[in-house]
């Protein structure tokens, strides 16, 4: 059975796309295959925290932690 993906590499990969980087530029910025990227993208490889962080920081983002009961869906 496939899984999905986690909804923020969901993000990451649509970021990604956005920015006309392909998964292959990506990968050599992280200094990981080009397949590691294709399935954290897909939902086959689940990234540990730094991992992430890395991936979004390349992607001109960053990975922030909001406590419960702060988050404001409205914006």
């Amino acid at each position: 059975m496939r899984r999905a993906p986690h909804p923020v590499m969901a993000a990451l990969a649509r970021r990604r796309r956005e920015l006309g980087v392909t998964q292959g530029a990506l990968a050599r910025r992280l200094f990981v295959s080009e397949s590691a990227i294709c399935f954290r993208e897909i939902g086959r490889a689940s990234p540990c925290l730094a991992e992430l962080d890395q991936h979004a920081r390349a992607l001109g983002l960053r990975v922030a932690l909001v406590p419960l009961g702060e988050r404001n869906d409205a914006a």
